[in-house]
């Protein structure tokens, strides 16, 4: 299994940060998390302007963890 993590720190202090993993529909080909991250950032940084993306990777074979 692959997810998409993608890393969001605070505009306003850079040393506080969050993970997001966006829940995708199907599984994840390593391409298609590679293709898919941009995409997300985009999105979330519109929608949340106090957050800048700080970074992305593709985990494989690591358990999904809830998301508050």
């Amino acid at each position: 299994m692959i997810a998409l993590v993608l890393v969001y720190c605070l505009v306003s202090d850079g040393s506080v940060c969050m993970e997001k993993r966006p829940v995708l529909e199907g599984e994840l080909t390593p391409e298609a998390c590679l293709m898919t991250a941009q995409k997300y950032a985009v999105a979330f940084v519109a929608e949340h302007p106090q957050w800048r993306f700080a970074g992305w990777r593709c985990e494989m074979d690591v358990p999904r963890q809830d998301q508050s």
